[in-house]
């Protein structure tokens, strides 16, 4: 069984298991109603969710909205897992229950095209049939319901039967000329066909099988290229990415450039199938003409844009080196709302596209037209950030500690005001730099004690090493007061120092010490060898830290 989109339904799949029988079979009920009803191009708050399953509105439900995708998919998860722990006989019910294969037949369509439907809201249970067996089953009403919803869709997907002749014989001819001409392989040719006459690629893929079974002499597809293997899927890839050109690749494989083009597009097809996208959704994005009047309100808002005097003032005791951030003008109100808006606009488009995306028919076209609303969605949220990382400055100043590194936590912080753009609800009226200075607050309080503790984890390192090295070295000390610092002056060393002077002082992963005899014997060398190779190591270190080596009188005591 698939996972859970969203955490809380997992929850309430969890919790509706343990309800009372009756109870169970209402909820299952209500579940199946909201999901014929639900549009899978508009979101949903999930309060509305849970109430229209349970009954009840929760105490604490989330405040985002969730698109109507992702409910359809977790429904349809919760409907499976909740009718499972009811254990129904299929025959006990007052209304026919279908199979998966009864199905098939009454449509005439093939299996995969049930759970295609299935991603589009006919919602599936899971019953106990007269074999014995638990499988997935339909209520009759549930299967007429959403037929009489997608009517167009069931029709084109049950046009096996609705083939004529001639265009019968045009698949035969055209699968001909691709595996004898082209050298295509049997996924490529019900591709081209299906495209071309605009059919599913299964009933292509049925038809010529059909023929190949009908005529042995003449058959197709044992003349067509075997597919490409998955490890020639990742050597096309690996060399594209590295600038191979298309065809010479097809020529090193000896395959037709369409089908390693075929590769790559179904490779970027899956990385932004994979992208994780969530947006906040507005009744202006469903209207036709979205995109021209979010563009105009943006428009509208960049006019007069000219930052005031006090604006771009800059702190005085702030580094020459922040000082260009204050140049950024900061948002006002009204250019704030019509940014996050475009922002989500895009995201929503995103999402939208990707649902029409057809694996099996994807064009570059398509991909392109994602990639540009990403592109389009990435510029936006670039210039909201932009315009507040001030604000990462001044919270980031407040919270700086002895030791700590200002442009280590405005890196922090950085981080925290991107997830904060992506996660900020524009619609409940506060401003962005509210809702952002407690996610940083928030940030901050979690990651300053542990850059505190690494900062005198690493100071207390390196206090050992100076210490116990040559107790007359504190410019030395000085210098090797931070971690980056005793790393960049380790590196200056072999190996076999670094390994030496690494577990004398316990500055590795291992806190604890070793002897020189435990050393030696661990690296099979003498006591006086270790011995040479920690001093040597420690004046190398000393002059790399700008120290004077003087001949050194003074001699570490022997552990």
């Amino acid at each position: 069984m698939a996972k859970f989109r969203i955490d809380t339904l997992d929850n309430l799949a969890r919790q509706l298991t343990f309800s009372p029988h009756d109870a169970r079979v209402a909820q299952l009920a209500a579940a199946e109603d909201l999901l014929h009803t639900l549009d899978p191009a508009k979101a949903y708050p999930l309060d509305f969710v849970i109430f229209r399953v349970t009954g009840y509105h929760p105490k604490h439900a989330e405040a985002l909205l969730f698109p109507g995708a992702a409910l359809q998919h977790d429904l349809g998860q919760l409907i499976e897992s909740v009718s499972d722990s009811l254990n129904q006989h299929s025959a006990s019910l007052a209304e026919p229950v279908l199979s998966i294969d009864d199905v098939t037949e009454k449509f005439n369509v093939t299996s995969k095209t049930i759970q295609r439907w299935r991603r589009k809201g006919l919602p599936a249970r899971r019953f106990i049939f007269p074999d014995g067996k638990r499988r997935v089953g339909f209520l009759l009403s549930s299967v007429e319901r959403f037929v009489s919803v997608h009517e167009n869709q069931v029709a084109q997907a049950a046009n096996f039967s609705q083939v004529a002749d001639v265009e019968r014989d045009a698949i035969v001819q055209r699968a001909r000329l691709l595996s004898d001409g082209c050298g295509c392989c049997v996924q490529e040719i019900t591709r081209r066909i299906a495209r071309k006459l605009n059919r599913s690629p299964l009933t292509i893929l049925h038809i010529i099988r059909k023929f190949d079974q009908e005529h042995p002499a003449l058959a197709i597809f044992p003349k067509s290229a075997p597919p490409i293997s998955e490890k020639q899927k990742a050597f096309i890839l690996r060399k594209h990415d590295a600038g191979a050109d298309i065809r010479r690749l097809a020529r090193r494989l000896c395959r037709p450039s369409s089908d390693v083009y075929r590769v790559l597009l179904e490779a970027q097809t899956d990385r932004l199938k994979r992208r994780k996208i969530r947006f906040i959704d507005d009744s202006l994005y469903h209207q036709d003409d979205a995109r021209e009047m979010i563009d105009s309100i943006v428009a509208q808002q960049e006019i007069g844009l000219a930052a005031s005097i006090e604006e771009l003032r800059v702190p005085r005791d702030l580094p020459p080196y922040l000082a260009a951030l204050y140049r950024t003008p900061l948002l006002t109100p009204a250019r704030e709302r019509a940014l996050f808006l475009k922002f989500n606009y895009h995201k929503y488009q995103f999402a939208s596209a990707r649902r029409r995306l057809d694996p099996e028919l994807t064009r570059r076209r398509d991909l392109d037209e994602l990639q540009l609303h990403l592109d389009d969605a990435t510029g936006v949220k670039n210039t909201i950030v932009q315009a507040n990382l001030r604000l990462v400055v001044s919270v980031a100043r407040k919270h700086l500690r002895p030791g700590m590194s200002l442009m280590e936590l405005i890196s922090e912080g950085n981080i925290t005001l991107m997830r904060a753009v992506e996660s900020f609800d524009f619609h409940k009226g506060h401003r962005f730099s509210t809702y952002a200075t407690l996610a940083l607050m928030k940030g901050f309080a979690r990651s300053v004690p542990q850059m505190l503790w690494a900062s005198r984890k690493s100071s207390g390192d390196v206090a050992i090493l100076t210490e116990v090295a040559d107790r007359r070295t504190a410019p030395a000390a000085d210098s090797l007061v931070r971690h980056d610092e005793v790393n960049h002056l380790m590196s200056r060393l072999s190996d076999r120092e670094r390994t030496v002077l690494s577990a004398h002082f316990g500055l590795g992963s291992d806190p604890a010490t070793e002897t020189y005899d435990q050393l030696a014997l661990r690296l099979g060398l003498t006591k006086q060898r270790v011995r040479q190779i920690h001093h040597t190591a420690l004046d190398k270190l000393r002059a790399a830290a700008g120290v004077t080596a003087a001949t050194s009188t003074g001699t570490v005591a022997a552990s």
